[in-house]
């Protein structure tokens, strides 16, 4: 049962913090900010907040660096939204997976060209 209460809190978290940084933040570096996932400690003390940014040429530890010291901005905002007893300590972590699973696709894409191409080539 627990295990329940934990995913539902960082669901809640995720979705909580993407209107926060689509309503109240007033930083042009958290425009294209997604949140893309929230692990909780074991005590719910701590979360950290996996993000990725949808561009493909941004300075990404600008953001983070920009995102930490707004964390305490955040969790004001957060705190007010939830009805737990505590809200966790936020920290902002850079996701690059959907870059990488971008670039993959396209190799992939390249590929399945020059298979096509393969066969014409040989007779």
């Amino acid at each position: 049962m627990a295990k329940v209460n934990k995913d539902r809190k960082k669901e809640l978290i995720k979705v909580k913090l993407s209107a926060i940084l689509l309503k109240s933040s007033s930083n042009p570096k958290f425009e294209r900010v997604t949140i893309i996932d929230v692990k909780l400690s074991p005590d719910s003390a701590n979360a950290v907040v996996f993000y990725s940014v949808f561009g493909s040429k941004t300075d990404t530890s600008d953001i983070t660096e920009a995102l930490n010291k707004a964390s305490g901005f955040f969790q004001a905002r957060l705190a007010n939204t939830l009805t737990s007893r505590n809200t966790p300590k936020l920290r902002f972590v850079f996701d690059g997976g959907f870059d990488h699973s971008a670039s993959i696709d396209k190799l992939l894409v390249e590929i399945k060209k020059d298979l096509h191409v393969a066969p014409d080539d040989q007779c």
